[in-house]
């Protein structure tokens, strides 16, 4: 059966074909962000603006500035024009609030602990402070010269996109960045050649220490990067025994040291009482009690089998990033990483990244990624904390993690610097108490939704045809006039297009789904009630009063909605319109949303505890160890039993053993 559409067909497809024109008629050349406001300023006469204009449009300007920008303009720090000059090569015109908080700390020599959400600009906070004070007190540059910096950091990818900040902003300073699975030889290179600041992973820093080829003697400033996971993974000893080459028991001559992190565990304050000195700062924008997860992001959470997950994450992937967008997928093990990649469900070309994979090819792939050569990157842990991987529009998590420190480095991957981003978290029924421990420690609300609809499909793979088409060449297009004026002929223009841009996006079929558990061949409904109601009995006795038996025993998975105005619940595919056709002369209102509506309790696989029992329903007992025992029931509330006390379920399939349960009433109650 197909499913309808919100809207007209034909009405649909005359707004895609004006759109399409539009586009057609308003395309230009390609061009740069700066080519089109040089553009713009050409083909239009701007008059010469006298002092006062000039002026008055400062005025203005100033007025536009957020309280945000004012605070970080450059002018309110010593940075030279050079690294001022650098940034705005990067796209930083004003510093964010973490890199306002700290700078005067980091350029006086103060030892600091600084916790901020992720994506909000930490490596620029102790990165911009650190150069200008080495720049300002530059020696002769010696070859052979020791690091006066050293930056340590948990993984390979983040240590990379450290040094990148410092080299992307200054032009002076010489930086390194050692990490393992790299020549060695390299690294011994860039040593005798001298080094100013010095990014890597404590593995391979203390095998050039127990060389004896690297000296840290000389350090001024030690900076330990996502201390938390640095610590965590087990890294404590070989911290210790690195920095132990420059520090000095109670000594307040050791090298400034600074913290930064996202989260800040108690065991984080103890490292710094071992290391820093008696007075340190510490600046804190995330606080005990506020979010701690990037506020730019729209946690969304998506109840899903395990074996609909893949289909369903292909159906997210198209609607909420289109064929356009970046996103990143993570997953729990390596295996699950390969074959979510080479699912077939997933349309757009997948890039795997986990630690199986050699260093040489995770750099490739995290290149192409940046670049945009393939949209979609599936990941383990590794890729969650650290990577500036600018523009990534949606971040999907196969499952709730285990801790909530992952959790906010995964999400924290969009939602970057200002911009806005969405995390999807996919859940099962048993992983919903995770889901709320996430909620309660990260300070977020997830927002329970449904699985993209037909029409949100449609809608996504209608607008990525209508994109491939504008970007078709004139002279392409004359050489496809003759046939397309013969299927207009044929079919009609509208048809013709249609057909067109169904077989463009791959979208010729859609098999509905459950937007309550995700499972195929169900399509959801909802019954809205003209008054409050106390429980979903009420529900039920209006379904049995209108409905025939048949298509009452058809009903499944009902959840009372917020408010308690109504319900929302399953039906087969096959029987949705004939519900919709018996369905009459009732102050109660049935139709099929186009999105999962609110519900008061999210179906967990069990019929909730306030709607076990119902008027003229006779419900199953539960099993011990919260096991749910076989349900049955028909009106007249008869059962009869053959062996012990367990069902079939009512695809057929039967429990293990020999039990068995017949049923009368004709009304079948099933909860997979």
């Amino acid at each position: 059966m197909k499913e309808k559409l919100n809207g007209d067909t034909e009405e649909g497809c005359n707004r895609l074909s004006d759109e399409f024109s539009k586009t057609q008629k308003s395309r230009r050349k390609d061009l740069s962000n700066g080519d089109i406001d040089e553009y713009e300023k050409k083909s239009k006469r701007v008059p010469s603006l006298d002092s006062s204009t000039q002026k008055s449009s400062d005025n203005k300007l100033e007025e536009t500035l957020t309280r945000e920008q004012k605070e970080g303009a450059f002018s309110n720090f010593p940075i030279s024009e050079e690294t001022i000059k650098l940034l705005k090569g990067r796209g930083v015109t004003y510093l964010f609030p973490i890199q306002v908080k700290t700078f005067g700390p980091v350029y006086e020599g103060k030892d600091l602990i600084a916790q901020a959400r992720t994506g909000t600009g930490k490596t620029f906070s102790f990165a911009i402070p650190l150069i200008e004070r080495l720049q300002r007190n530059q020696e002769t540059i010696k070859k052979s010269r020791s690091p006066k910096v050293l930056v340590l950091a948990p993984t390979r990818e983040l240590a990379n996109q450290v040094a990148k900040d410092f080299k992307d902003i200054t032009r002076k300073l010489s930086v390194a960045c050692f990490y393992g699975g790299t020549s060695y030889q390299s690294q011994i290179n860039h040593i005798r050649n001298g080094i100013d600041i010095l990014v890597g992973t404590p593995g391979r820093i203390k095998d050039h220490l127990q060389s004896g080829r690297l000296d840290l003697s000389k350090l001024r400033h030690v900076v330990l990067d996502e201390v938390d996971q640095m610590l965590d993974l087990g890294f404590a000893e070989q911290v210790e025994d690195i920095i132990h080459e420059s520090y000095k028991t109670d000594s307040e001559d050791n090298p400034q040291t600074l913290l930064f992190s996202a989260t800040c565990p108690q065991w984080v304050y103890k490292v710094a009482k071992k290391y820093m000195k008696s007075r340190y700062e510490q600046v804190d924008l995330v606080g005990k009690m506020t979010q701690k997860a990037a506020t730019t992001v729209e946690h969304l959470a998506i109840q899903c089998h395990w074996s609909q997950r893949p289909a369903v994450i292909g159906d997210v992937l198209q609607v909420y990033s289109g064929s356009e967008g970046r996103a990143i997928i993570f997953c729990e093990t390596k295996k699950n990483v390969t074959e979510m990649a080479m699912n077939p469900h997933i349309k757009q070309n997948a890039q795997c990244l986990h630690g199986d994979i050699a260093q040489s090819q995770r750099e490739i792939t995290l290149k192409g990624f940046r670049e945009g050569s393939f949209k979609v990157l599936v990941a383990t842990n590794v890729a969650a904390r650290g990577l500036d991987i600018p523009e990534v529009d949606l971040v999907i998590q196969s499952s709730p993690p285990q801790d909530v420190e992952s959790y906010i480095h995964r999400s924290g991957r969009t939602g970057r610097a200002g911009r806005t981003g969405i995390c999807i978290c996919f859940y099962q029924p048993r992983e919903r108490g995770q889901l709320r421990y996430v909620e309660q420690k990260a300070g977020i609300t997830f927002k329970r939704v449904g699985v993209p609809s037909t029409m949100d499909l449609v809608k996504s793979k209608s607008m990525d045809a209508i994109r491939s088409l504008a970007s078709v060449s004139y002279a392409a297009v004359d050489f496809f006039r003759p046939s397309a004026q013969r299927l207009i002929e044929e079919k009609g223009a509208v048809d013709a297009l249609a057909a067109a841009l169904a077989h463009i996006s791959g979208a010729s079929s859609f098999e509905p789904r459950s937007l309550i558990t995700s499972d195929k061949g169900f399509v959801t409904m909802t019954l809205e009630s003209p008054e409050e109601i106390q429980d979903v009995n009420s529900a039920w006795k209006e379904l049995n009063r209108k409905l025939s038996s048949n298509a009452v025993s058809q009903i499944t998975r009902m959840c009372l909605l917020k408010g308690n105005m109504g319900v929302c619940f399953d039906v087969p595919t096959t029987e949705s319109e004939r519900l919709q056709a018996e369905w009459h002369d009732s102050d109660w209102i049935l139709s099929v949303p186009a999105k999962l509506p609110e519900i008061e309790e999210y179906y967990d696989g069990n019929i909730s505890s306030n709607s076990r029992q119902r008027s003229g329903w006779s419900s199953g007992r539960v099993g011990r160890s919260g096991r749910s025992g076989g349900r049955s029931g028909g009106r007249s509330g008869r059962q009869s039993r053959q062996g012990s006390r367990s069902g079939s379920r009512q695809d057929g399939r039967r429990r293990s053993g020999n039990r068995n349960r017949s049923r009368s009433g004709g009304h079948k109650r099933s909860f997979d």
